[in-house]
């Protein structure tokens, strides 16, 4: 129970960490890769795996303090993972088309593949990986 508890509030949890074959594409490509989730303390239920594909770019606006925003591109949702059990390790295989006129990576305009783990009352595990966009 205590490990259940634990879990729940991010000691222990699922974690995530997801492996992109080819860090650099070019407009149009897919991006392949592999979500690894590993099981923390207790066993926990997934409700969805998202990978969102996002544009990062650096302008001033007036009506923000920051001058890095981001632009969502496309966001793809994997289910049906189930539960983790504690310590187990799962691979789950994606393939994330782009477009053919996708941004290419400047030195102020980045790609950005985020992967979130939604996981029922816990903190939810998430993982970032820059794309190259020749």
């Amino acid at each position: 129970m205590l490990n259940k508890f634990l879990s729940s509030i991010g000691i222990g949890h699922v974690k995530v960490d997801t492996i992109v074959h080819t860090t650099e594409i070019s407009p149009g490509d897919d991006i392949r890769g592999d979500v690894v989730l590993v099981g923390g303390m207790a066993d926990q239920p997934v409700n969805e795996v998202r990978l969102r594909l996002f544009f990062k770019y650096e302008e001033d606006k007036k009506d923000s303090d920051f001058s890095y925003h981001e632009k969502d591109l496309d966001t793809i949702i994997l289910d049906n993972i189930g539960t983790i059990q504690a310590g187990e390790k799962k691979r789950i295989p994606f393939e994330f088309p782009t477009q053919s006129g996708h941004p290419k990576t400047t030195d102020t305009e980045q790609t950005i593949l985020r992967t979130t783990v939604e996981i029922p009352q816990a903190v939810d595990p998430t993982d970032e990986d820059s794309i190259f966009v020749r």
